[in-house]
């Protein structure tokens, strides 16, 4: 009997904060223009940047944070902006009930989790894009090696803690060589070529470092040759638009590391080579899939999904990190509800990922020392609190309750 009554007790505040909803007002109304004053005080809080997202936050629960996320969203939805509401309390997910019912339970938690945190073992390129397999390890910080195959292209790519450390061109054409490449521009001879080639069919050593260690080429010299050749690697791999993967464990290779190291960042070569977060085949499908339209033309939002166990470390990790940048390019604005400060550290891990947070106050509900400890917080986490919302004043001549913007940097 008493979990039937507390779950209409629920049912009857969802209906409710679904009451509250602006799309339920005139656009002639005071909580109407109340929010659109939020709206503009929000875009001229800083007029040294623009910004382009926010957290909506509150010091304790039932303070109205919720709604006020949707009904923001839904006030620059109004300005022809494309706006994403995420639901990022995944201790109590409550927003994504208030405006899509039958969601289910894919969201945030599982595109960190599970799609960020596929450990892939093979597959194929119909499936992942180049970019995917390279994204995937970095996220994960997994030392694994990636294989690559096709009927033209074999090629590694080797992954220490996340880190692109080597990229192998197996089948590389003999014309393309790093041997016949210093022979073309005339820094070895056809003698030396030979003489290397011969130490290496005896040696686990690179031909590159056997150059090196026999003197035939200086280190500036080999630095550069290595830096094309590196190159000529990873735009073969970029190219690859079909073929299978495997995905293995690094083996640790006993030999010392090379002395000399090609001059450049084998990380932003991928991504200069159109591996961009545009190119995420796997990933990108997985997040449209998260992505729900609302009622209202571009207004969307992201559910939280299932509540996961450890809620503070899916929102503080690196992959969390790579959801928020993902997004950014999808929408003009982007809007991310949390848990309430006071009870957990959520919306203090969610600030550094937006331009600012604004905090929710119920009026006449929150102790004003509670406030100045949720300023200082944010103080000490160097991130700022840009606005306030005095939320619930009850104006007793209107028959509905007011929401006005008053703030500034705390």
């Amino acid at each position: 009997m008493f979990g039937k009554k507390k779950k209409n007790k629920k049912k009857r505040e969802n209906r409710a904060d679904r009451e509250k909803l602006l799309a339920n007002f005139p656009s002639n109304s005071r909580y109407a223009e109340s929010f659109r004053t939020l709206r503009t005080n929000l875009f001229f809080s800083d007029l040294d940047r623009e910004i382009k997202s926010v957290l909506i936050t509150s010091s304790l629960e039932k303070e109205g944070k919720t709604n006020t996320a949707l009904n923001l969203g839904y006030t620059i939805a109004q300005t022809d902006r494309q706006v994403l509401v995420m639901d990022c309390d995944l201790r109590r997910p409550y927003l994504t009930s208030l405006v899509a019912e039958n969601a289910g339970k894919w969201g945030v938690t599982e595109l960190v989790t599970e799609v960020f945190g596929v450990h892939l073992t093979q597959g194929g390129l119909d499936t992942y894009s180049i970019a995917d397999l390279v994204h995937l390890p970095r996220l994960q910080k997994r030392s694994v090696r990636l294989d690559l195959e096709n009927g033209t292209t074999r090629a590694a790519v080797f992954f220490e803690k996340g880190k692109i450390v080597d990229v192998r061109w197996n089948n590389r054409p003999e014309s393309e060589s790093l041997l016949n490449h210093l022979v073309r521009e005339n820094r070895i001879t056809g003698a030396q070529a030979a003489r290397a080639r011969d130490h290496h069919k005896n040696s686990t050593q690179r031909v590159g470092q056997i150059l090196y260690t026999l003197g035939l080429v200086d280190r500036e010299t080999l630095t550069r040759a290595l830096s094309a050749h590196m190159v000529e690697a990873i735009r073969a791999i970029c190219a690859m638009e079909e073929g299978r993967f495997t995905v293995s464990p690094l083996d640790r290779d006993p030999s010392p590391p090379p002395a000399v190291q090609p001059d450049i960042s084998l990380e932003d070569l991928f991504a200069e080579f159109n591996t961009g977060e545009d190119q995420l085949k796997f990933c990108n499908a997985a997040i449209e899939k998260a992505i729900l339209p609302t009622e209202l033309d571009n207004l969307f939002v992201m559910p939280a999904g299932q509540v996961p166990p450890n809620p503070a470390e899916v929102v503080g990790s690196g992959r969390m990190a790579f959801l928020m940048e993902n997004l950014r390019p999808r929408f003009d604005f982007i809007i991310v509800d949390t848990p309430p400060v006071l009870p957990a550290t959520d919306a203090l891990l969610l600030a550094p990922l937006v331009d600012g947070t604004v905090l929710v106050i119920k009026s006449g509900h929150t102790d004003r020392k509670l406030l100045q400890d949720v300023a200082s917080q944010f103080r000490a986490a160097r991130q700022p609190i840009i606005g306030t919302v005095l939320n619930q004043v009850d104006l007793r001549k209107e028959s509905y309750y007011y929401y006005y913007y008053y703030g500034g940097r705390t």
